[in-house]
């Protein structure tokens, strides 16, 4: 597509300058105004307004940069008032009044690329603000406004919400949106209505839209955006040949407006390699190496506290019923840094109500205060990423070594490093069957709890053995550690493990608890030599800590994409600013059972979502409703710099080997003496009907992995396996319910995806492929078409 270019630049300059005026209060200047025909919403005044509209950052130029919607009554509102820019990839809505005609909308890519319809009349379209702050509207090029080369596929629908008919147009990216970036969206009259008309302008955009009546106050800044907003549009229209010039095609449009997304890879990576994120502002290296030596920055390092006692030795299979002497588990303990608050530290109702605080503490270190919202809050932005230490706490550390009969008794140390971590309220003791595969292999398994999570307290239960509060067991061992003795993360809550890590309440605690996760891992990875010599030191082995891969499963896989992505990002960001990561370079990536784009996925999970959507309805907020729509995109908005559809392509453009497994369904195991009705799996959804780019199959396109070519046989990275036997957990375990015993075909699903993964560690480019059961398993592994 050509780029408006020349087009009125002046005129487009002054009055996109214009926006970001005051906050005064407004009269309503559409009283007796007679709204006729189909139209798309759009009344300031009335707040009537597509959500992600840049003009809720009107105050930004003077804040922290974060959206403000007035005092906050609700989770949306709050999680809002926190953003400092929307979601990359979440599709948003346009209301209607009146009814549209789905078979006359056609974006750019409908029309170029995909050939669906001739002429495009809505347009979602990056604007070139160069190096200045893409939320100023004053610092987009006239000259050059439209980065037609930065142009992401776009797609949309027609849906009903609120009771209405066709009356919501959503705008659909089938791949992220750039970061810090303002996006131009507008569409035109040659979209039609229900009745075949094309469709208008609101009253109050179209009065907005002209220079009289004369208005004043924040409707005056509305009018000079909109007036640049349309200038750009028309601009647009006329050098592609859809309208006859600028002006004509200014009145084509029927809704324009801008919002600017926020950077969701920035503040973990500011967090991870903070020295690097500081030399970019300037700050000089002397200053910085200060600062490190003096505990300022969030640097991952190795931890100061870390045990690893051979008396905690459990062998595996008495654990788990699998043969004795391949693998021994041990459980220690390591001290880690913590973002989030505990029952000790909160200073609010309850420490699932908190989120990250900005750092005041490194703020006056560098001469500097934290920015404020216009409420005087601070936010953790991609602006200032560095969050508060709120205490050091000393979780469970478990490690698994290969035994004296592994790998036919010929394991040697140092051993290769797989990072396990476990999934939604699970914990990490789910390991223990994968890693008795891993070990017979000649492999050691790490694992640390998600935050919130942990072994349960359960006294009944087989596993409470293993948790380190045990009075009887490894609690009386830690004992002499004092106030260091570990403890388990979910602090033992009466939603136990997990049960508070996706709190739809407080959005920004989620988010954070997402963050807190990835900053675990890679304290953990900067311990991995510490915890080596501790093991090394009492005759149990060591670790290979030069191939260190990371293994998730479900909620671990998505952890997992985020941490890898940001464990290498961060090492070369040091690396290009002359320090020396503490980091471990990783040598692969397992996904297993995991999925992008986290609302989308629990909104849709067969197991999660009925759960999630009868919490939002008890706070009245329904399916099929706006309201509900715009909790999704709230929501999105604020997990987007913890959900690995934002991380995925960079993982698979820096070259770390990934796997990416999935349950698909549909598979016939009845020549195995096996009725089992086969689904797809039913936490983590294959791919969502109307959002390109949730569930595990977008993820593993954003991630470069493709399925196999044949089976069985081998396969390189990056790969896709995708399974139509199993279920959700197979890769842990063969029974779905883990009580009933398991069916000939979840056992070789269990047997086929520990196979892969084991494979894969061992040797990315030479990953066994449909080998499990002497090759029975390939007749349910998905290929790709010749």
């Amino acid at each position: 597509m050509n780029t408006y270019k020349k087009v009125l630049p002046l005129a487009v300059a002054m009055a996109l300058a214009a926006c970001g005026g005051g906050s005064d209060t407004v009269p309503d200047q559409s009283e007796g105004a007679t709204f006729h025909g189909t139209y798309p919403k759009f009344n300031p005044v009335t707040s009537d307004l597509p959500l992600n509209t840049d003009l809720i950052f009107a105050d930004a130029p003077t804040s922290d940069g974060t959206a403000n919607v007035g005092v906050a009554t609700n989770p949306v509102e709050a999680a809002v008032n926190g953003l400092d820019g929307f979601s990359t990839n979440a599709y948003f809505d346009i209301a209607f009044e009146g009814s549209i005609d789905s078979a006359s909308v056609c974006t750019l890519t409908d029309a170029t690329v995909k050939m669906a319809c001739a002429l495009p009349n809505v347009f979602l379209l990056p604007l070139n603000t160069g190096a200045g702050d893409a939320l100023d509207p004053s610092n987009i090029d006239p000259m050059s406004p439209v980065l037609s080369a930065a142009i992401t596929p776009v797609t949309a629908s027609v849906v009903s919400l609120d009771g209405g008919t066709n009356n919501v147009l959503r705008v659909i990216p089938e791949q992220p949106l750039q970061a810090k970036t303002k996006y131009l969206v507008f569409v035109t009259n040659t979209v039609m209505d229900a009745n075949g008309d094309p469709i208008k302008a609101s009253t109050a955009y179209d009065l907005l839209g002209e220079n009289e009546p004369a208005v004043s106050g924040s409707l005056a800044a509305v009018r000079g955006a909109i007036q640049g907003w349309e200038a750009i549009a028309g601009g647009v229209l006329a050098v592609n040949g859809l309208a006859a010039d600028p002006v004509s095609g200014k009145d084509q449009v029927a809704i324009s407006y801008t919002f600017t997304t926020t950077d969701p890879i920035a503040p973990l990576v500011g967090m991870a390699a903070p020295r690097a994120a500081l030399a970019g502002l300037g700050v000089p290296s002397a200053s910085i190496n200060g600062l490190q030596a003096g505990g300022f920055l969030p640097t991952p390092v190795e931890s100061e506290l870390v045990g690893v006692p051979a008396a905690t030795e459990t062998d595996i299979g008495g654990l788990t019923g699998l043969p004795a002497n391949i693998a021994n588990l041990y459980t220690g303990y390591i001290q880690l840094p913590y973002y989030l608050t505990t029952p000790e530290t909160t200073a609010s109702a309850s420490y699932t109500q908190d989120s990250w605080v900005p750092d005041a503490t490194l703020a006056g270190a560098l001469g500097m205060s934290v920015p404020q919202d216009v409420d005087g809050s601070t936010n953790v932005t991609y602006r200032y990423p560095f969050a508060t230490e709120q205490s050091l706490e000393t979780v469970p550390l478990q490690v698994t070594l290969p035994g004296s009969a592994a790998g036919g008794g010929a394991c040697a140390a140092p051993y290769p490093v797989v990072i396990y971590i476990h999934g939604i309220t699970s914990d990490r003791s789910s390991v223990v069957a994968l890693a008795h595969s891993l070990g017979n292999a000649c492999v050691a398994t790490v694992a640390v709890d998600l935050p919130l999570h942990g072994v349960t307290n359960n006294t009944g239960s087989p596993l409470y053995g293993l948790n380190v509060e045990n009075p009887a067991g490894l609690g009386a061992a830690f004992a002499g550690l004092g106030e260091n003795a570990p403890r388990e993360r979910h602090f033992n809550d009466a939603a136990g493990s997990g049960g508070q890590f996706i709190n739809l309440a407080v959005l920004q605690n989620t988010r954070d608890n997402l963050r807190q996760s990835v900053m675990d891992m890679l304290n953990l990875n900067a311990s991995l030599t510490v915890i080596s010599d501790n093991l090394e030191a009492q005759t149990l082995g060591s670790l290979d800590t030069s191939d260190v891969k990371v293994v998730g499963v479900s909620l671990g896989g998505i952890v997992g994409s985020v941490y890898a992505t940001v464990n290498q990002m961060s090492i070369g960001a040091d690396g290009m600013a002359g320090f020396t990561s503490n980091l471990k370079p990783l040598s692969g990536v397992v996904s297993s059972a995991s999925g992008g784009q986290l609302t989308q996925i629990l909104a849709n999970s067969l197991a999660l979502g009925p759960t999630v959507n009868a919490g939002l309805a008890e706070a009245g907020v329904n399916q099929g409703t706006s309201d509900y729509e715009k909790f999704l995109y709230a929501a999105q908005s604020t997990v987007d710099s913890g959900d690995p559809v934002n991380f995925a392509s960079t993982l698979s453009g820096i070259g770390v080997p990934v796997l990416i497994q999935q349950i698909k369904g549909g598979g016939d195991a009845s020549g195995l003496g096996d009725t089992k009705v086969y689904t797809a799996d039913k936490v983590i959804p294959n791919s969502v009907d109307g959002a390109p780019l949730a569930g595990t199959s977008p993820l593993a396109t954003l991630a470069g992995a493709s399925l196999p070519s044949a089976a069985p046989g081998a396969s390189s990275a990056n790969l896709l396996t995708s399974l139509t036997i199993g279920h959700h957990a197979s890769l842990l375990r063969p029974s779905e319910d883990g009580v009933t015993p398991a069916t000939t075909g979840e056992t070789l699903a269990t047997g086929e995806l520990q196979t892969e993964v084991v494979s894969f560690v061992l040797d990315p480019t030479n990953i066994a492929v449909g080998t499990a059961g002497s090759n029975a398993a390939s007749a349910f592994v998905e290929v790709d078409a010749p």
